[in-house]
């Protein structure tokens, strides 16, 4: 595991481990051509858009989710 490599990783606060791992996600992200892709996620993926391609009425945008929730009575 990880941490047992890391065992100052484990002293951190809570607060101080969740900027840690958004700073590793940032890190991640600026950087997306290393982060490894397995082929068992690609197929899932391929299989997702060819279901969204044969039936494309039964999505939703992440727009009119996002509208839908924000418009939402409290």
């Amino acid at each position: 595991m990880i941490l047992e490599r890391f065992p100052e990783v484990q002293q951190l606060s809570s607060s101080e481990k969740l900027i840690f791992v958004s700073e590793l996600w940032n890190d991640l992200e600026a950087h997306p051509s290393e982060v490894p892709v397995s082929r068992e996620i690609i197929g899932e993926l391929d299989r997702r858009m060819e279901r969204f391609r044969q039936h494309p009425g039964e999505f939703t945008t992440w727009e009119a989710v996002k509208e839908r929730i924000l418009d939402a009575p409290s």
